[in-house]
């Protein structure tokens, strides 16, 4: 009797169909979840560049409102150094149609990069 039972029982176990739809479906989860990551990665590094050139650009404004002499129009390039990143600065000094004001504006770019991360406008009234 002991091998009529065994013979009845049904077998456990995948058919390697079934392993193989199951890898498949496994590797088209995880491409989706890498492409999530890796673009997750992209945006962050790109946020962290405009937080820094704001910063930059908010710094270069602080001492143009923080000196004593009055700001001399024309265009200025500078270079910034923010957690380890080097930035190129150019500060332009306009006047205004309100006398003892002038505007400053002030761009931020990566060195050797075309595109402006950050672009700041502030007022600075004469000491």
């Amino acid at each position: 009797m002991v091998g009529s039972e065994a013979r009845l029982r049904p077998e456990r176990g995948f058919t390697l169909i079934e392993v193989l739809v199951a890898l498949f479906i496994l590797a088209i989860a995880l491409a989706a979840v890498m492409r999530n990551v890796t673009e997750a990665i992209t945006t962050t590094g790109a946020l962290r560049n405009r937080t820094l050139a704001l910063w930059v650009a908010g710094n270069r404004l602080t001492r143009v409102e923080a000196i004593v002499h009055w700001p001399g129009l024309g265009v200025r390039h500078t270079v910034a150094r923010e957690d380890g990143r080097r930035f190129r600065v150019v500060t332009r000094v306009r006047a205004t149609p309100v006398a003892g004001m002038r505007r400053v504006q002030i761009s931020v770019r990566r060195a050797h990069h075309p595109n402006r991360l950050a672009h700041l406008v502030g007022f600075v009234r004469k000491p």
